[in-house]
């Protein structure tokens, strides 16, 4: 196109430079074709941003299975956190934590599990196998990936504690068994981290330690696990509850750190729309467009060269709740800080959920752009999971202190 171009604007300049034609003309026709030299080339680059621009997906969402209800319990609550992934062609969910006495303001218990269940794709639908598994130990919170060797879960919590231990786990087909493994502990122990992974590299970034939040970030080689979980340059800022996606495709190796939030000492949190990007060749850190919000605790997949968010938590309750609970904390009068208990309370019950909406990120135009929402109610502090071409996103948060048995379903489609 561009050869073409040029070759009309050499015939044109050699018709208007003639010098057989009276001045005024002259004149003239030098001004049309100045003017149509301009937009010629305004043209093309108009078309290039346009088709940069243009909606690069289709989303069909649907219900597509719910998580049984845990053992002695007649209804299924849910749970936040869970472990997920995908290997062997099925889905592995499990682990996670809920209510499931009473809500934490009205000083429920959060109980912490350990159960795994295993799914199997029908059409657009999942079957549960209707089995049973285990982790060694009930967790929830922990950073969830799927790698071709298996799905690593890393760090995490119960009711002990934060944990620095990392699972692999598989699904034996001929057995009919979810084969856990032990990786190489994490060096410092973190709940609501991010993990993401590249070929046969684990990375992890940030997440929440016992009295801080990290900025560490770390990888660990599948093909080499001896060497245990090899310090990178840190993340520009701690953070936890963020979005990672690994950028694995033929032009280049990147990871994006997306959102997410950092606990302050004044009880208040920093809740970020920053967006940072390694560069896996130089080892270095660059920091890209900003979400169009502050956003922690969302979903996000890698599809088709662009980045989708799914939801996430804009932090307008979650804030307005950590101000009360501050409050709460230094208030002296006995009959004040009841009344600040109710108000947060009623605050925490009254919860509107989160954002339900989908943000797209061309990585070639380095822009966010809103894709539309969400037709279900949107879970938080979750996995979404790309299966060829659909995302699963299974049980989550979905208001302050409720959590969802639903496996959403999202189809995806380019659009032409």
């Amino acid at each position: 196109m561009q050869n073409n171009l040029n070759a009309f604007v050499k015939r044109w300049s050699n018709y208007t430079l003639a010098t057989s034609r009276p001045a005024y003309l002259q004149k003239l026709l030098c001004k049309i074709m100045n003017r149509i030299i301009s937009i010629l080339f305004i043209l093309p680059m108009f078309y290039y941003s346009s088709a940069q621009m243009k909606p690069a997906v289709a989303l069909q969402w649907k219900i597509a299975s719910e998580l049984p209800a845990a053992n002695g319990q007649q209804q299924a609550l849910g749970i936040a956190g869970p472990i997920a992934g995908i290997n062997n062609n099925v889905l592995i969910v499990g682990g996670g934590s809920n209510f499931p006495d009473a809500a934490p303001w009205q000083g429920g218990k959060k109980q912490y599990y350990s159960a795994l269940y295993v799914f199997k794709k029908e059409k657009d639908s999942l079957l549960n196998s209707g089995k049973v598994f285990h982790l060694p130990f009930p967790l929830a919170y922990a950073a969830n990936c799927s790698t071709p060797k298996g799905i690593v879960c890393a760090g995490g919590e119960n009711e002990t504690g934060i944990s620095k231990k990392v699972w692999l786990l598989q699904w034996d087909e001929g057995a009919g068994n979810v084969i856990v493994n032990h990786l190489p502990d994490l060096p410092v122990a973190v709940t609501n981290a991010s993990v993401a992974c590249i070929g046969n590299k684990i990375y992890l970034a940030g997440g929440e330690m016992r009295d801080s939040v990290s900025a560490h970030f770390y990888y660990l080689n599948l093909n080499n696990t001896a060497m245990g979980w090899q310090a990178l340059p840190p993340l520009p800022q701690s953070v936890s509850h963020a979005v990672m996606i690994a950028q694995n495709n033929d032009k280049h190796a990147g990871l994006y750190v997306i959102g997410g939030r950092k606990k302050t000492t004044s009880g208040i949190s920093e809740l970020y729309s920053s967006v940072y990007a390694f560069d896996c060749i130089t080892n270095q850190w660059s920091q890209k467009q900003s979400l169009p919000y502050a956003l922690s605790a969302g979903t996000g997949i890698w599809w088709k060269n662009n980045i989708l968010l799914f939801g996430g938590d804009k932090g307008e309750t979650f804030h307005k709740t950590e101000q009360l609970i501050a409050a709460i904390s230094n208030e002296k009068d006995s009959v004040k800080k009841e009344e600040l208990i109710q108000q947060k309370a009623a605050l925490q019950s009254t919860h509107p959920g989160f954002s339900n909406e989908v943000l797209e990120y061309n990585v070639a135009a380095n822009k966010w752009t809103k894709r539309g929402a969400i037709p279900f109610t949107v879970p938080v502090t979750t996995t979404a999971i790309l299966w060829g071409n659909e995302v699963l996103v299974p049980g989550g948060e979905i208001k302050a202190g409720v959590r969802t048995p639903q496996i959403l379903l999202c189809h995806l489609s380019s659009k032409e």
